[in-house]
């Protein structure tokens, strides 16, 4: 097992003729470094300053939408990706010019990447075979099976002895030790029924399974894993992601997971890096990122329904001033608000943190548009009566309170989980 160190990784792509670039706007160029803003002519940048310390035996994940560099990031790791400045370290290691197969990390593919000719026993054995090594023998030279026939001898005896009952057939010592560790991992995995079947004979489950197996086998210092569970329905994701949980913690390999799905992000990693647009905008274990937001792209992209935004007047200390409610804050904010006196700042609240109140001065008068019941609890879209314009705001509800489409109420705001972003940066502002 190994730590993985990321310093300051940049990786741009030429642009070819004829291609077209969007521009870089504003909001893409939020919390970026103004030594980022400037790209060299007809070049793509994919990631900018990526700084990321994976400690050994930690499971990491990178969460973000579509786009913004979060795979590339981990091709570049396995080295599938070549990167255009920086360091990457694996343990010891300076791997930026090794080759994939020298730099001892297993990557899990989103599309499984079986060989549709072998069986199960056959893909799982596949990488021991290449390195011609079985168990603890490919991490530790001394622990190989020694063998007192040349490989020509064993190969041929091998060939001769194909067509015999199986008790008679030359197995050598390296291929009984490839046995054991496929054995070992498909108990690991439960999959030993299959080991007989071919890639076509299984389930997405299985598959996915059995991609995990040819990682593990390999006993890599790294595992690398690209949104490993998006091929398969709500049920067995759900069982899948609990089974790789468990199962990095039972191996103990330094894990980097990549998903673009916020709920294997928060129910999975020890800590998450949550990217947008080439960026790393914050790491930190799951609960930290859901309450403390760095920013408002985190605030919006971590939680579901994700956080509502409102413009807010600030008159000092503690009083805020919508067009639709006047809200005294904590004590806790006097200090931190008072340079924000009389400016305007996005109040942002969280959907659990919306609660169905009384006609108050307090209180936002809204109308229901939508209902979506889910039966343990359920999720309210409304619009302000003032303002029609604004965005819908998300409220999450007890399940027996029974609203309908329509309905007027007065939502109270919790004043302890108010959340303040500035308006022009969008970074956070805390009263920690």
């Amino acid at each position: 097992m190994a730590k993985v160190v990321i310093e300051n990784v940049y990786k741009s792509f030429s642009v070819r003729k004829g291609e077209v670039v969007a521009p870089v706007t504003a909001e893409m160029l939020t919390s970026v470094d103004e030594a980022d803003k400037s790209s060299p002519t007809g070049n793509t940048n994919v990631l900018r300053r990526i700084h990321l310390t994976v400690e050994d035996g930690e499971f990491m994940v990178l969460v973000g939408p579509s786009g913004c560099g979060k795979s590339t990031l981990l091709r570049i790791i396995a080295g599938l990706e070549e990167l255009t400045g920086g360091n990457i370290w694996v343990g010891d290691s300076l791997v930026n010019d090794l080759p994939p197969k020298e730099r001892d990390i297993a990557m899990v593919f989103q599309s499984y990447a079986l060989y549709p000719h072998m069986t199960v026993y056959d893909n799982i054995a596949f990488g021991l075979r290449r390195t011609g090594r079985g168990g603890e023998g490919e991490k530790n030279p001394s622990l190989t099976p020694k063998s007192s026939l040349p490989i020509w001898a064993e190969n041929l005896l091998v060939e001769m002895t194909r067509s015999l009952p199986k008790h008679l057939r030359y197995i050598p010592e390296r291929e009984k030790a490839i046995n054991e560790q496929v054995r070992t991992v498909a108990q690991l995995l439960q999959i030993e029924p299959l080991l007989n079947r071919l890639p076509k004979q299984l389930s997405g489950g299985q598959k996915q399974r059995v991609a995990l197996g040819r990682a593990i086998a390999r006993n890599p210092q790294v595992f690398l894993m690209d949104e490993p569970l998006s091929n398969l329905d709500a049920k067995l994701r759900a069982e899948t992601r609990a089974q790789i949980v468990k199962l990095q913690r039972q191996l103990g390999t330094t894990t980097i997971y990549v998903t673009h799905d916020q709920t294997e992000a928060m129910t999975m990693g020890d800590r998450i890096a949550v990217m947008n647009h080439g960026k790393i905008q914050q790491i930190a274990a799951p609960l930290e990122i859901y309450n403390h937001p760095a920013n408002r792209f985190v605030a919006e992209f971590i939680g579901s329904p994700p956080m509502n935004f409102l413009p807010v007047q600030v008159k000092a200390p503690l009083l805020i001033t919508h067009s639709q409610f006047r809200l005294t804050l904590p004590d806790i904010w006097a200090s931190t608000l008072q340079k924000y006196d009389t400016r305007s700042l996005t109040l942002g609240i969280r959907p659990e943190h919306l609660s169905i109140g009384v006609p108050a001065p307090k209180n936002l008068q809204v109308r229901v548009d939508l209902v979506e019941a889910l039966g343990n609890e359920t999720y309210l879209s409304v619009t302000l009566l003032d303002s029609p314009t604004t965005s819908p705001l998300q409220v999450r509800i007890p399940p027996d309170k029974e609203v309908k489409i329509g309905d007027r109420l007065w939502l109270s705001l919790t004043p302890e989980k108010i959340h303040f972003f500035d308006p022009q940066t969008g970074m956070a502002i805390t009263s920690r």
